[in-house]
């Protein structure tokens, strides 16, 4: 069990809960999963620090904005204080962001708007920034 969670921990950060899921599939027991994690965020194999910080980096290169990345964080079982913590959804970064976005795509206002909302942006930075384009 210890090998398989150090071959998917070297092909991409997990957070607890991912790992924990992959490792239930495999059908360990779930004390020893347990065990294992905790052994893992001793050694600073896993940690969910580092996760949240490396895929918010990633989907914010993508394009997607905080609301969205906040959710999916979630989803993984990333804790609200970590969150807070890697996100600060008033930064300047996140327009700059959802702008290079936005100069991608070539659609009328309204699809514009409904393309960024998806992405995760909020409405109110969107209709601010269609009002001066």
């Amino acid at each position: 069990m210890r090998n398989k969670a150090i071959a998917l921990l070297a092909c991409r950060e997990h957070s607890r809960f991912e790992l924990k899921q992959k490792l239930e599939l495999r059908e360990f027991e779930n004390d020893a999963i347990e065990k294992l994690l905790d052994d893992l965020e001793i050694k600073n194999l896993l940690s969910d620090q580092r996760f949240a910080e490396m895929y918010v980096r990633n989907r914010k290169n993508a394009g997607y904005g905080p609301k969205k990345i906040i959710a999916e964080l979630q989803v993984r079982g990333i804790a609200d204080h970590l969150i807070s913590s890697v996100i600060d959804e008033n930064s300047e970064t996140w327009r700059n962001n959802m702008i290079v976005t936005a100069a991608k795509k070539h659609a009328n206002k309204e699809q514009l708007f409904r393309f960024l909302l998806h992405r995760g942006y909020s409405s109110e930075v969107i209709n601010q920034w269609l009002r001066i384009i």
